[in-house]
């Protein structure tokens, strides 16, 4: 087989791995445990180039949001900074790098106005990549509950006995 017979061969229709059929959206098939689906995950999800040297924005995770990723990416790190109030403020930034930083708030702050916008959207998860000492964690979670309210997921301690919630619930 020559090489372009070989080509046509993998990029044939009869060779695709893409299956259009699994493409079409049913909501009926969000009854199970979230942890049996497929995510769309950003990796890094604050920058806007490359790991090393470039900007961090709140803006790239609503560019993340509305291109479909649900799994959002935050390196969170202590900072020497305090707000008007004399709060720690914990960064997401890529640390030991020569990138900028921004403010964990300001980007749950983002989540919440997507939220508000798509109120019937899937779940969002949050992967923290936590580097934050114990006070700067203590603000995270109090910004969290703060500024998600209802939209964000609790477990009690029953249901961290058992499956993860469904997309649906």
């Amino acid at each position: 087989i020559d090489k372009d017979r070989f080509e046509h061969y993998l990029l044939g229709r009869e060779n695709s791995a893409f299956d259009p059929s699994k493409e079409r959206f049913d909501p009926r098939i969000m009854t199970n445990p979230i942890s049996e689906y497929w995510i769309n995950t950003s990796h890094n999800t604050y920058l806007t180039g490359d790991q090393f040297t470039s900007h961090s924005s709140v803006e790239m995770y609503m560019n993340s949001l509305y291109r479909g990723c649900r799994c959002l990416e935050l390196d969170i790190w202590d900072s020497k900074m305090r707000d008007s109030d004399g709060r720690l403020i914990p960064v997401v930034w890529h640390g030991h790098t020569m990138t900028s930083k921004i403010y964990f708030r300001d980007i749950i702050k983002c989540l919440k106005v997507f939220l508000n916008f798509h109120p019937d959207t899937y779940p969002l998860v949050l992967s923290f990549e936590n580097h934050c000492s114990v006070p700067y964690q203590e603000v995270m979670a109090d910004d969290l509950v703060d500024i998600l309210g209802d939209s964000l997921y609790i477990p009690t301690d029953d249901s961290l006995l058992g499956m993860l919630p469904s997309p649906e619930e």
